[in-house]
């Protein structure tokens, strides 16, 4: 996305995604087409709210088994 569909998707202000880029952990903009992943901000702001995250093995897969004795 660019930072314009950035900042509208993700309803962010031009300084606050300038804050934002600031971060060292904050995905950067592919340098061949100046554009960021948006997936990679969603991953981004989700770990900021402690939201596991599927790519990061956060998350229970459809093969594991239920285990209701724990509840």
């Amino acid at each position: 996305m660019t930072d314009e569909q950035l900042r509208e998707h993700f309803g962010l202000s031009e300084k606050a995604l300038y804050r934002l880029r600031g971060l060292n952990n904050f995905p950067k903009k592919d340098g061949l087409i100046g554009k960021t992943d948006s997936r990679v901000v969603d991953l981004f702001f989700d770990q900021r709210v402690g939201i596991a995250s599927p790519l990061r093995g956060g998350l229970r897969t459809a093969t594991e088994e239920e285990n209701w004795d724990d509840l």
